[in-house]
């Protein structure tokens, strides 16, 4: 193609692209504000300082940006992603919601609430949501109803005062209005958060308050500090049920960060039932023969793409990493040579739980139990699943708990041949 033919292809595209931005006149450049891509320029863009020639250190236009990051045009002219340039007429970019306007703020183009949109609107219309997730609590509010009655939402806080539970908000469309969203995590004690205990149909109840002052900067006050209690019911799980035992048998260890997520934490608890919501506590004392239920729990919540695997678990006599002891699961599969080892979940999910009879080695009053895990990405439907010969991931922990106690005197037991067989009732 010829360069003529290229440049009246060039000039058709870009008139189309400025018909649909509403006929929005480019900038383009001159001898005080120049275009950034010129020799006699050579300017390049820097987060925060915005775009400059390297020559002069004046500001020039770029023919790419990100708005985001870098202030993209000089005072007075505001940058349109669409068609990557700088103009005069005043844009927002994303666009505002429907109860904000797009206005000029020190040169630069942001949304802010249109107070004409709730101007007579009345107190009572500041109506919240709330939202009970399998991992947080959300409160929602409309952020321009706030302002309107000159409420100080960077003074929003929990029923805490610690600092780091201030503030908690962030804004978000929704029906094409901007909302205010502050998450709280079901936890006891997080930014005062409470925790009840209904034992009869295993519920949790977690509850908080959030708290919105009224904005006195102007040192007018016309609003009364705004009080939101919430609350929200769960079932009783195998984490949150630890939350309320005295002491549970527990072990924890630290996954490696996965796709940058950050510190990953997996739980080893010792449960009553298969239900996994009932745990032992330090000071429970089985006898032999006993169900013992082992879960292992993480807070990775990615459960689309990986799952928790128990590669080997052993049952030893002590707690020391190098004992050897009673193999209960090896290549995340149930050994049943000593012990009835009985797998209800390994690989499947992010919760891993089996199911053993309880033991006890001779002359001891304890056992102490540990398994190798891991994240397993489940490329497959079987790739994390029992499998003898699957190699040990390289992110494999152990993780170990406590001892559990183990109640009867060694005459009630016969030992089987090894020093590290298990016992069986003899009585």
């Amino acid at each position: 193609m010829r360069r003529p033919e290229m440049s009246l292809l060039l000039g058709v595209l870009l008139a189309a692209l400025l018909g649909e931005a509403g006929a929005v006149t480019c900038f383009g450049g001159n001898s005080s504000v120049p275009l950034c891509s010129l020799s006699t320029c050579n300017g390049q863009c820097q987060v925060l300082t915005g775009c400059y020639c390297n020559t002069d250190y004046k500001p020039c236009i770029p023919a790419t940006c990100d708005p985001g990051t870098t202030p993209c045009c000089p005072a007075g002219l505001f940058w349109y992603s669409n068609i990557s340039c700088c103009s005069e007429v005043l844009n927002c970019a994303p666009a505002c919601a429907s109860d904000e306007v797009c206005t000029a703020n020190e040169g630069i183009a942001e949304c802010r609430c249109n107070l004409t949109t709730y101007l007579h609107a009345n107190r009572s219309e500041i109506v919240p949501t709330i939202q009970c997730d399998s991992s947080q609590m959300t409160v929602s509010l409309k952020k321009c109803l706030l302002e309107r009655f000159r409420y100080s939402i960077p003074e929003m806080h929990y029923n805490s005062s610690d600092e780091n539970c201030t503030d908690p908000s962030y804004p978000v469309l929704v029906g094409g209005e901007r909302w205010l969203k502050a998450q709280a995590i079901q936890q006891a004690g997080y930014c005062g958060t409470e925790m009840k205990i209904n034992t009869v149909d295993k519920k949790l109840v977690f509850s908080n308050v959030l708290f919105v002052p009224p904005d006195n900067s102007s040192g007018l006050v016309v609003s009364s500090i705004l009080q939101i209690a919430f609350s929200c019911t769960y079932n009783m799980t195998m984490q949150t049920s630890l939350q309320t035992a005295l002491h549970p048998i527990i072990g924890t260890v630290t996954l490696p960060s996965v796709n940058g997520s950050g510190p990953i934490t997996a739980t080893m608890a010792a449960y009553m039932s298969n239900a996994f919501t009932d745990p032992y506590t330090v000071n429970t004392q089985l006898t032999v023969g006993t169900p013992l239920y082992i879960g292992i729990s993480t807070t990775f919540s990615d459960a689309d793409i990986f799952s928790l695997r128990a590669d080997k678990c052993i049952a030893a006599p002590n707690n020391n990493p190098g004992q050897t002891g009673v193999v209960l699961i090896s290549g995340g599969c149930p050994v049943t040579d000593e012990v009835d080892v009985q797998i209800i979940h390994n690989g499947v999910s992010l919760e891993v739980m089996f199911k053993i009879e309880t033991f006890a080695f001779q002359d001891l009053s304890a056992v102490y139990m540990s398994c190798d895990i891991s994240l397993c990405k489940k490329t497959t439907p079987d790739t994390c699943g029992c499998s003898s010969s699957r190699s040990v991931d390289p992110s494999t922990v152990t993780v170990r708990m406590p001892a559990i106690g183990i109640s009867g005197s060694s005459q009630n037991y016969l030992v089987h041949p090894g020093c590290l067989r298990l016992l069986t009732n003899h009585s």
